[in-house]
Parts: C-alpha cells; structure tokens; sequence
C-alpha cells in the first residue's frame, strides 16, 4: 500500500466529515464486471490473479427510455440495462476508430516511433516517451525491455501474432441480468460463420483460448427482440505455426428471436483486398420502416500500400516484425488470390479509404449483404472525392463515418465526419489542397426512402480547418444527435491554446443553423481556455454529458490533464430538478451530500457516456475500496481502486452540494490509481453512442 499524507484546511475537513443533509442529484450503481467470468480466461502467460486484478470494465451506453422521468418518479436503477467492455490493457490504436486519432488520414500512425511523434505534435507531454511505450507495448510495460511481453494489451501484441499467436484483449459486455455483465457473442468468435474458401486459406481457428477483440456501441428493442451491434475483430487462425485473421474491424449485430449473428460487410466492390479485409464499424440504429436501420462506416477502397509508411517500423529489429514493403505494396493484387493474401504477413496490416454507410436488418435479424453509401461522395460542383487524396502524391485517404443516427421529424438524420479537400476557409470541395476530417451532418433527400446514396452530406459550419491560408484546426467530428435536430461534436486544435492543443466541444443546431461552443461564457470553472473535451451523447430533453479536463496545469511541456464526467444543458431546465439551461456541472459534484454520500464517496465519475430520456447516465469510474479519504474530488485512495462500469440513477427532490475543494499541498508517496488509471482511459479515448 502506498503512504499519502493529506493536508486540508480546518474547513475541508469539518465540510468532509459531516453528514450531508440535502439529497445528492445522483446515486451511484455499480454494475458488477466480476460476473462476467473475463478476469478467469487465459491471457497470455499471466498468472489469473494477475488478470483479475487488471481487468478493467467500461460503461459504453445504457438503454433508451421512454416517457418515465426519474427526477419526478423514484426509478429502479435495473430498469435500464448498461452496456460496455472489458480491458486489460491498452489498444494503441482505438478500437472505435477508422483511423488512428479520427485525424491520421494518412494511416502511418503505427509504430512507437509514430505513436511518440503524434503525442508530440498533438498532445505536447513531456511524458510521450511513457505515453507511447503504454500504446505500444502495455500497460506496466518493462522498462529495461518494452518488447518483452511484459505488458498487458498494446499495439505491439497484434503486430508480433503471426509467430507468437493472440490473447484478447477486450470483450463486449451487456447487463443481461440486473447488475451483472455478461459476455457478449459474435459472428467473429464462430468459424462457420465465415466464407468455407477463406477459411480454407486461413487454417484452423485458435480454440485453446479467445482471440477477437470486441465492443458494443448499442442496445435496444426492435420487432420484439433485443438487438445488440457494435465492432469486433477477427478470430484467428492457425496454419503451419502462424497465426492470421480475416480483418482487424468489422462490425456485428445479434438481433432477432434466435438471435441471428451477422456480419456487417463492407460495400460491394471488384477490389478483393477490400471485400476479404476491408473494415466496417456499427455504430447506432434506428428502427424505421419496419426495419433496423444500423450506421457506421465501412471500407470501399485500398489506401496506397506503396507508401511504406504505412506498414510498422521496425528499425532497432527488437519488435520481431521483419516486414517486407515490397510484399505490403502487392497485397491489392495478392488478394485474388486467398491462400496467397493469408500467407502474406504484411497484408495483415492492410488499410483503407472509408465512406459513411448503412446496412438493413430484417425482423428475422437478418442483415443486408453489403454496406451502401449513405451519400453521393461528390462536392458542391458535383465532383466525386476520389479514394486518394490527388494532392500530396495521394498519401491521404477519404475517411467517413456515421457515428450516430436519430428521427428527426421521423426521418432518420445521421452525423459523424467526412473528408473535404482544404483551401483557406473553402466548403465541400475536391480541388483544395488536402484532405481533412470534418464534422458533418447526413440528411435525407426530398422524397426520401431508405437507399444507396440517399442522403445529403453537410459541412457543419463554423469550424474551418484552415483561416487565412493558415492551419486552425486538425480536425472536427459530431458525435450524437437526438430527435431536437441537435448535435453535439468537438474540435482538435493544431496549435496550444493555453499550454494545451485543446479540444473544444460544440452543440450545433441544425434546424437553426447555429453553432454554440462550451466555452468560459458558460462556466470559466468548467469550459476554460484550453480546455479539452468529448461530448458523448445528448438526449432528446437536451441534457449532454461526456468529460472535460478537471484541471487546467500545462500539457504542453508538461503532464497530462486529469479528466472527470460533466453535465450540460444545452436547452430548457429538466423538471423537477436542480438542472437549468445553459448550466454546466461536474458530475462529482452531483454525487455529493445525503443519504447516499457515503456510498457516492466510494466513486470519482470519470466519464459519463450516454443518457436516455428517464436521466440515467452510464459511465466509468474510479472506485476505492471502503471509500475514499474525504470528500473532495481529488481525495486520495488508502486501499485498492480500480475502473468500473456505472449508472447514475437521479434522486426525486436532489439537490446540488459541491465537494469540497482542497485548500492547501497535498503531499504523496506514489499516486492513487486514479492518477495512472487515466492513462489507460486517455488511450481508449471512448468513441460512443448510445
């Protein structure tokens, strides 16, 4: 255990061991990760004590609602089920991305070599060396001999799997049953569920222990039925003592009576690589027309495999990879042929141009064949986007996605990113001078029926890449929408703003047509210069929640900012509760004061990542044994803590007490968890929906 000598005024500590008298606005509910059995499986050589204290579990989503509002009636905190992961260790690249960092269009973050110039250039840390040796090679990495094996996850474990086999690293997690995570199957985990010619070529699949890696984005209810769908790995297959699997991401949904596992493919193409490998990600679903309407992103096209920058560095040969540029830059053609794509090591690292799609599913849980386009890749002239980026020798790629979906006017209105070519302060063209990501909206077209191309794509204004010929910002991207037409999304600075390359959340309205940013005009405390944030999901009574910097010490040239879950209300006050327009707050200090002090103080809520339209909020927390020290937000840990999945289930009548702040040093030998834990959640970086 590790000593901590607290200091706090006479004041904190008189604040601290009272009592609350008011009601806090939240309780908290844990959702136990320990029934999931995910801590018991094999993992490597690690001893099962090791994992099961490693083992980490994340709320992605909770359930949508209905009319019921839990500040007005008591709620059950089992009524609405959560959803999330287990983690192990780090996954370098996120899971949830269709390029490293949304930003990385020219696919060459890879390596730790690239891994530690991006932290660099976009995050400033004076600890980048730490940072990407944790990405690349896991977490508690040894630092005498990164390349050991030493650590838990990272980048480095898939690029070494060809000799040394794979361990998963991630399982998707449902509340099944009230307060219990489950397991969640896939396709991915079935040989028979993939081609009998690919796995064929493939060989056998991996059956001593689990090896796909997976998430859920989404629950829900349709014609019936519950549905989950979210993004999954391939299983891998051993043949001859190598190990390969058909591709790193493809989506899944489980839906119908059986439930059906289907496999959510990329769009129908003549180029193989893309129809065998190709990428796809589920994000969120819709029921309309008698159908599940699922959105996402999937492959349409090869990115240039001659540039050698795409395939991992090897440059010390301590990362055993011994790739050939050559074999990767032949692996569009090598794929007519499947027993020579699956021998091939270097095809195992193959990317692509992506485009914002959708897929169908029956009330039998049957999926469409393919992705199609949600819209026309084409600019204001009508000129098609190609594939490539034609400037900068088409080192860049068309990078798009559906990251959320909504009725709006009971049409289904979708917004994620998409590539523009950038030109000053230009709008929806091809002939700038590169591609960047953009946030952007996709709205049905006039006469409107579900169909290829059948949406309008939309720039969202206000957040130009370029300003006078000079670069602002690196990239932007929505990340939610509800029935309201609002939207809710973040920006990435290229340069500091306040020793920090911020990332600055946004509500935009889309029946308006006004941007609104979450900035000091709101609360300086909260939104302050420099700030960085993500905005994980808006229900339809407008209340946002996602997690923001909790201090404002330098990043640049310095460490990493603490992050925890904020509120916002970004329309009218909820009824019946202490929450009012235009008001942001720290959920910690939602969790704070009455009946449920005590067991609220045993939890500091990290990041909150979906709300429904009851109030309940899921998140990831920072849990201590016994509780912690006090009540202020950044009390220190005298016992084990660890990440674990909750809810926030609101309180009739709650009203708010701050946690009291810290008034003078506090002195440590080590760190609580929750200085390092952030480590791990920062490189996860949720990507959600709910």
């Amino acid at each position: 255990m590790q000593h901590k000598t607290l200091k706090l005024s006479t004041l904190a500590v008189l604040i601290a061991g009272v009592t609350q008298a008011n009601a806090a606005v939240y309780q908290i509910v844990e959702v136990d990760g320990a029934s999931s059995g995910v801590g018991s499986l094999q993992y490597y050589s690690k001893n099962t004590s090791d994992v099961q204290s490693r083992v980490e579990f994340y709320a992605q989503g909770v359930e949508s609602s209905g009319s019921e509002n839990c500040f007005t009636q008591s709620c059950d905190a089992s009524t609405y089920a959560i959803f999330g992961e287990s983690r192990l260790g780090s996954d370098g690249i996120n899971y949830r991305d269709e390029v490293p960092f949304i930003s990385d269009n020219r696919q060459e973050v890879n390596d730790f070599f690239r891994l530690r110039s991006y932290c660099t250039n976009n995050l400033g840390f004076n600890t980048c060396d730490d940072w990407a040796n944790t990405a690349y090679y896991g977490l508690n990495f040894n630092e005498e001999n990164a390349q050991d094996g030493s650590g838990f996850g990272g980048l480095h474990r898939e690029h070494v799997a060809w000799n040394e086999n794979y361990y998963s690293n991630a399982f998707p997690l449902i509340e099944e049953t009230a307060g219990e995570l489950k397991r969640v199957e896939t396709f991915a985990e079935d040989a028979s569920n993939y081609d009998s010619a690919t796995v064929a070529a493939l060989g056998t699949k991996v059956s001593t222990h689990e090896t796909t890696n997976g998430v859920v984005n989404r629950i829900g209810q349709f014609s019936g039925n519950a549905f989950q769908l979210g993004i999954t790995s391939s299983a891998y297959f051993e043949s001859n003592n190598r190990y390969a699997r058909q591709f790193n991401k493809r989506g899944f949904v489980n839906a119908g009576a059986t439930p059906a596992k289907s496999a959510l493919n990329p769009v129908s193409t003549s180029e193989a690589l893309v129809t065998q490998m190709g990428q796809t990600l589920a994000w969120d679903a819709v029921e309309y027309n008698g159908q599940l309407l699922v959105v996402g992103s999937a492959s349409f096209s090869t990115s240039k495999l001659s540039d050698d920058n795409k395939l991992p560095s090897d440059t010390d040969g301590k990362d055993r990879l011994s790739l050939n540029d050559g074999e990767f830059e032949k692996c569009a053609t090598t794929a007519s042929d499947v027993n020579n794509l699956f021998t091939t090591k270097e095809c195992q690292f193959s990317v692509f141009a992506n485009d914002a799609v959708f897929w169908t599913v029956d009330n039998t849980g049957t999926a469409s064949v393919n992705a199609e386009p949600l819209a026309d890749r084409v600019d204001s002239k009508g000129k098609t986007y190609p594939a490539l980026d034609p400037d900068n020798e088409e080192i860049r790629s068309f990078q798009a996605s559906a990251r959320a979906v909504a009725l709006v006017g009971n049409q289904p209105v979708a917004v994620g990113f998409s590539s523009d070519s950038i030109a000053n302060n230009s709008v929806n063209t091809v002939d700038g001078d590169y591609y960047a990501v953009r946030a952007a909206i996709y709205t049905p077209k006039s006469g409107f029926t579900v169909g290829s191309e059948q949406w309008e794509r939309t720039i969202i204004p206000g957040l130009d890449i370029e300003e006078g010929n000079t670069r602002k910002l690196r990239f932007s991207m929505a990340t939610d929408i509800n029935s309201n037409n609002k939207v809710i999304g973040f920006s990435k600075n290229v340069n500091s703003e306040n020793r920090s390359y911020a990332e600055t959340m946004f509500v935009y309205d889309n029946t308006a047509g006004t941007l609104k940013k979450l900035d000091s005009s709101i609360d300086p405390t909260i939104f302050f210069k420099g700030v960085n944030g993500y905005p994980s999901a808006i229900n339809d009574k407008d209340q946002v929640v996602g997690w923001v910097d909790s201090e404002s010490v330098n990043q640049v040239n310095g460490r990493q900012r603490r992050q925890r879950a904020f509120t916002y209300m970004a329309g009218s006050d909820i009824e019946d509760s202490p929450l009012q327009a235009n008001k942001a707050w720290m959920l910690d200090d939602l969790t704070n004061g009455g009946s449920f002090s005590t067991d609220n103080n045993a939890f500091r809520i990290a990041q909150a990542t979906d709300v429904n339209d009851a109030g309940i909020i899921s998140a990831t927390a920072f849990k201590c044994e016994g509780g912690y020290q006090n009540l202020t937000k950044d009390s220190q840990c005298s016992t084990d803590e660890k990440v674990v999945a909750v809810k926030l289930v609101p309180i009739v009548d709650g009203t708010i007490e701050q946690r009291p702040e810290e008034q003078s040093t506090i002195e440590r030998e080590g760190a609580s968890l929750g200085m390092f834990a952030l480590t791990l959640l920062g490189l996860i970086g949720f990507r959600r929906r709910k």
